[in-house]
């Protein structure tokens, strides 16, 4: 734990950071003709929802709009 932050939640903070993109309406359109990958934003909260480590570092409950319901989440092992 550093400054009362825990390794976890630091992780799933720069994952985020790491996504974070700022694009007028216009841009984000082109982009969506254009780029074959997902919006940033989809690219971030996609994943993380599959994870049960980021449900846990974050007490994240039913109630949160991330939440899946476990049987939902993608598992590959």
């Amino acid at each position: 734990v550093v400054d009362g932050v825990t390794a976890a939640r630091r992780f799933f903070i720069a994952w985020a950071q790491s996504w974070r993109l700022s694009a007028r309406d216009e841009e984000a359109k082109r982009l969506l003709q254009i780029d074959p990958h997902s919006p940033a934003e989809f690219r971030c909260n996609q994943i993380v929802r599959n994870l049960d480590e980021f449900y846990e570092a974050f007490d994240v409950g039913p109630e949160s709009p991330l939440w899946l319901e476990p049987e939902k989440r993608v598992t590959i092992w």
